[in-house]
């Protein structure tokens, strides 16, 4: 079974999300923030990560630079985010996102971006 991580620390966004990708039949992981996300990393390997901007202790910007440096760099990561700004997405793009998803987001289209990275990582 293909294992993602989701981060974010609004809880009810985190645990809805974590509920309908456990029902399309993915073994999803939680963690409320980049630090708690690193960690998790470690612990399950997961095949794809979805990530938020803004959180508190580490972002996702701060996560995903320090996905580059560790064992896990060529894990596809998402991030998933309330930040409109064309700077923003830049940032999270030269970082290495491979997708930059706006809040709010449809089911749909959150599977089917994850079904494109899955399939072409």
């Amino acid at each position: 079974m293909t294992k993602i991580l989701i981060i974010d620390d609004e809880i009810k966004l985190r645990e809805t999300t974590s509920e309908l990708l456990s029902i399309a039949g993915y073994d999803v992981y939680e963690a409320q923030d980049g630090l708690d996300g690193l960690s998790k990393v470690n612990q399950v390997n997961p095949e794809l990560i979805i990530c938020d901007v803004m959180m508190p202790r580490l972002d996702g910007y701060g996560f995903l630079e320090q996905m580059k440096s560790n064992n896990y760099p060529n894990i596809p990561i998402l991030f998933l985010t309330a930040k409109t700004e064309l700077i923003d997405l830049e940032r999270g793009i030269a970082l290495g996102a491979k997708a930059y998803i706006l809040k709010p987001f449809t089911f749909q289209e959150l599977k089917r971006i994850i079904e494109h990275h899955l399939k072409y990582k």
